[in-house]
Order: C-alpha cells, then structure tokens, then sequence
C-alpha cells in the first residue's frame, strides 16, 4: 500500500511538472497561459470544522459545482502560520499571532520570475503599504504578503497589496493578475461572526464571478479555510471551482496548504520554493475530461476519472 502510494504522488508530480513546462508561455496580452488554468484566486476564511462547513447550505451546493477536498488538513495552529505557510511552502515560528517580518521568499517571486503577476486583495486594508497589526476589521495577519521584507521594503512590490475594491474594478477589465490572494475582513471571514455570515458574505463575492463561463473557463478558484475551530485536528473543508474541474468531484487524498502551493507552481510552470512545497504533490483527484485530456496527449499517462459518487460526510 505504501509502495503504490508512493508510486501514484510521484507519477502525479512528474506529470504536471512535465506539463507546466511545456505549456507556460511568455505573456501575451491580458493574461497569460498556465497549464489547465490562467487565473487563480485563494479566498481563505476562517476557523471552522471540515463538518461545519460542509453541512452549510451555500458551502454545500459549491462542492456540487466543483470539487471537494474530503481530508484537507491545516498546516498549524494559530491562523498566522498557515498564512504564512501558503504563500511561503514552510513552517514560520510565530508567537500566536504577533506579526514577523521575514525576509523569505514566497510565489510572488517565482510569478515574477516568470513574467507573472499577483496581487493581495485585502477587504478593509487602508493602503499605502501598511503595516500596523489592525485597522478596524482588517487584520495584517490574514494579509500574508505583508509579512516578507522583499514586499515590505520595495514600493513597487507593495502596490500588488491593495484594497478589495480594486477586486471588482480589475474583473470588469479584465485584467485580474494570474495569482490573486483575497483577504476579507474580520467580519466576513466568519473570524468575530459565524459561518452562516462568511457564507452570505462569500454568495455575494463569487455569484458575478461564477455566472461568467467565459472568465470560469480558464479561472481556478480555491476556497478553503485557515484552521479548524478546534485544537483537537485541523481538518478543513476546501473547495475548487473552475472550468477545468470535475463537478461534484471527490478527493480523499491528504492534501494541506503545501499541496495547493504546489499546484499553482506546476501550473504556471515556476518551479518551487524547495521546501514543503517541493515535497508536496500536486492536487490531482479533480480534474475534468478536457484536463485529463490534455495530460494524457502530453505524457500519455492515464489520469483516474474523478470520484463524484461519495459523500461529503466526514468526522473531524
């Protein structure tokens, strides 16, 4: 069992590593081409059971439009680390959630390396690459890429830290970069309210987005959360949208926040932060016909067809 295991995380690495360097491009007007997506968006909220969040209404009914990750673990306990952890591939001491200043690479640098771009959508953020640990709801440790000196101290860098109202006014010009982090607020994030509030808060959020089938067409979108409410394991639910995704698809693989980083890096093609993103292999259990097609014509090895036919259900 060990040995197959081992066997299937290395075939899934070798196959989107040999994708992703065959397909990234050099950028060509708006966008540019990644492997089976041009565009994605992490949208992370906060503090909830894998058992919670799946038995949500709203929460529900997206994991029977895309794809559910059944056994998504947390990196760490509290939220600050696993911030870190996604954009960086590693494990940051922190003392609760008392702010670091880090001079580490993240993907913001391997995206530019590649001609790439990104941005930190941030509800609440006052501009002007702030610092402070709070500003009424908005909170920096939930805005991760403020924490990186190679950010903090170079203005140019710091203007891709904006507020969530430039969010919008980009997707209607069409000109989303190729990675988006977007932060909500305290509040919206469910953090000082409750899931029922982070859900009509992300309804509202994705509905535009979601009735776009053209924009979805090459669009990942990731919704997960930080951490699980309780110490006692960190199991979160995450979900994937796009036009690349199997809908109502299933996977049981342990997946953490190193795996979605890794994803992202063999999808555009810019290699790793060699560190738990390197050790981790790429999401793979959820891709469509179309995806699996274009692996398939690449490599010529053959990618399972999705589980869309188990349950949600799963305990903490």
């Amino acid at each position: 069992m060990r040995k197959n295991l081992k066997a299937s995380i290395a075939a899934s690495v070798a196959i989107l590593a040999a994708l992703a360097l065959q397909s990234c491009q050099t950028p060509t007007g708006t966008w540019t081409n990644g492997l089976v997506f041009d565009r994605v968006i992490v949208v992370v909220l906060e503090n909830t059971d894998y058992s919670v969040a799946v038995n949500e209404p709203y929460i529900k009914s997206l994991t029977e439009q895309g794809a559910l990750l059944t056994n998504f673990h947390g990196n760490t306990h509290p939220s600050y680390g696993n911030y870190l952890s996604m954009v960086a591939g590693k494990f940051f001491w922190t003392f609760f959630d008392r702010q670091r200043n880090l001079n580490s690479r993240t993907i913001a640098d391997l995206l530019e390396e590649k001609n790439l771009t990104w941005k930190n959508y941030a509800e609440e953020y006052p501009g002007n690459c702030f610092l402070g640990s709070k500003s009424g709801k908005y909170a920096r440790k939930h805005v991760p890429f403020l924490s990186f000196t190679g950010v903090q101290n170079d203005p140019k860098r710091c203007a891709n830290v904006v507020n969530s109202s430039e969010f919008m006014k980009d997707f209607e010009a069409k000109t989303l970069p190729n990675y988006s982090f977007y932060s909500p607020d305290l509040e919206d994030d469910g953090h000082n309210t409750t899931i029922t509030y982070a859900a009509e808060w992300l309804k509202n959020f994705l509905t535009p987005l979601l009735a776009d089938p053209e924009f979805m067409k090459r669009t990942l979108i990731e919704i997960t959360f930080d951490e699980s409410k309780s110490y006692l394991h960190n199991h979160i639910a995450t979900v994937l949208l796009g036009g690349m995704i199997e809908p109502g698809a299933k996977d049981g693989a342990r997946y953490n926040h190193y795996h979605v980083l890794r994803t992202i890096e063999e999808n555009f093609g810019t290699g790793t932060l060699g560190r738990k993103d390197e050790k981790s292999a790429p999401i793979m259990g959820v891709w469509n016909a179309g995806a699996r097609e274009t692996i398939e014509a690449t490599t010529g090895i053959k990618v399972s067809t999705p589980n869309v036919n188990s349950s949600t259900e799963a305990s903490d």
